[in-house]
């Protein structure tokens, strides 16, 4: 098995600045001596020369316009959470340490081209979606996380390496028991090839069983078994804003990350989405929600951000936005496939159907398909354009061909000595089309269609009601 250990140790300042693009100075303060001290801080806030571990009093000298944030151990926790929905395309076995995803990639490295693949999918993909993450490969997942930590960047492939990757690594790095910290600097203990050199028992017999237990696991000498995570049945998550926006393209940038997310997701799953639910909050208002539709199920990020821009541009945001959130809960099965270059038209023509349908309203862009009835009004609906048919092509009756353009009602016309009138007399075409249909129904019709051309060159649609008399236009050919 080879493990990836992910280490973010940033995270703590990432959940407050991955919704903005530019964020002014920020930092995170926790209680360290009985004092608050800055824990984390962004480049915009180290330019003033603040740092770790700086008092906040000082800090905000160097600083007045510092932004200030306690440190939130509960949303990191959510964070890294998401980041596993995320992650889930790459390994369905994930573990979870203190700012550390663990992935176990064996399986997944021929899947994605090999490791270099990998990792490069990997650091890509976290720099979109608002992370930047230390990463190392071990044989054991203690290992993994372990190395992220104090070795970024190693790659222990074998289990003969392992020993020897590990060996020099500060032994006050494997594990947070301060009494057992304390004891091994006491007797000498600095590095953990220090502790594996001493007999096993007398190690146990100084410092306790823990210690040992923990340095075979390290080594894969021990089992280690993880709590299995499963991912949750739907996708939802939400960035808080950096301060608020007040408009509405300015939610593209953290829309994006959130729909990276997804895709990873999706990708995870095997699956696409095909209608995206999101909900924008305001301070003093009622929150904004809206869809966002897509014609086929879709976990392309940069398809799905440039069908949101058509849909954003229209939003009228009635109070400046705080948090924006993405939830996707039904998901398709989703095929991947090469496009061909007769592939190309349907898909600009779709592009245009989504993009209309999401600029001017889903209820403003419908389709035409076709039914399985012989009567004109009866024989067609309207529809998604997902589900249209092809109305020109829909079968004709009787080998006849059929206008394109049905008036909504059939309008009455003249007669003069038995002849169709339409600014003249009509010259019929061919032999008459004849329907008889909808006794079951209500809606009985007997009529005879003719093609018909009018003196002014019109090629029209016409019939006679053979059970009531008379003749009518009902269509056009264009």
């Amino acid at each position: 098995m080879l493990w990836l250990g992910l280490y973010f140790p940033q995270l703590p300042l990432e959940i407050f600045v991955r919704g903005r693009q530019q964020a002014g100075a920020l930092a995170i303060v926790e209680q360290l001596g009985g004092r608050e001290r800055i824990s984390r801080c962004n480049v915009a806030a180290q330019a003033y020369g603040i740092r770790p571990g700086v008092s906040l009093p000082a800090a905000l000298s160097l600083c007045a316009g510092l932004s200030v944030q306690l440190r939130d151990r509960a949303r990191e926790r959510q964070a890294l959470d998401e980041l596993a929905l995320w992650a889930y395309q790459f390994s369905s076995g994930i573990s979870f340490e203190p700012s550390l995803l663990l992935l176990e990639v064996g399986a997944s490295l021929r899947l994605f081209g090999g490791l270099p693949a990998l990792l490069e999918t990997l650091q890509r993909e976290l720099e979109q979606i608002g992370y930047g993450a230390q990463h190392a490969l071990a044989t054991t997942p203690t290992a993994a996380g372990l190395l992220a930590r104090t070795r970024p960047g190693c790659l222990v492939s074998t289990q003969a390496q392992l020993q020897g990757a590990v060996g020099e690594l500060p032994l006050s790095r494997l594990t947070r028991d301060r009494n057992a910290r304390t004891l091994m600097r006491h007797i000498g203990l600095d590095s953990i090839a220090d502790a594996l050199a001493l007999p096993r028992p007398e190690l146990a017999r100084r410092v306790g069983p823990q210690l040992s237990g923990l340095l075979d696991r390290l080594l894969g000498l021990a089992p280690d078994p993880r709590p299995p995570w499963q991912p949750p049945r739907y996708f939802k998550q939400t960035i808080e804003l950096l301060g608020e926006i007040e408009y509405a393209t300015a939610l593209v940038f953290p829309a994006h990350r959130l729909m990276v997310a997804l895709c990873g997701f999706l990708r995870g799953q095997g699956g696409g989405a095909q209608n995206l639910q999101w909900r924008l909050s305001h301070r003093d208002h009622p929150d904004t929600c809206f869809a966002q539709g897509l014609l086929d199920p879709s976990r392309d990020p940069d398809h799905m951000l440039e069908v949101f821009r058509e849909r954003i541009e229209r939003l009228q945001l009635p109070a400046p936005v705080l948090t924006i959130g993405l939830r996707v809960e039904e998901w398709l099965a989703f095929e991947e496939r090469n496009l061909t270059l007769l592939d190309a038209p349907a898909r600009a023509d779709q592009a245009l159907l989504e993009r209309l349908g999401n600029r001017l309203g889903g209820r403003c862009v419908r389709g035409l398909r076709c039914l399985a009835d012989h009567r004109p009004e009866r024989a067609w609906r309207l529809c998604d354009p997902g589900e249209a048919g092809d109305l020109l092509t829909g079968s004709p009756q009787q080998g006849q061909p059929q206008p394109p353009w049905l008036l909504p009602q059939p309008r009455p016309l003249s007669e003069h000595q038995g002849q169709p009138q339409y600014g003249g007399a009509l010259r019929l075409e061919n032999l008459p089309q004849r329907i008889e249909a909808g006794w079951w129904d209500g809606f009985d019709i007997t009529r005879d269609y003719f093609v018909a051309h009018s003196p002014a060159g019109e090629r029209l649609w016409v019939f006679r009601d053979r059970r009531g008399g008379g003749w009518y236009l009902h269509g056009l050919f264009l």
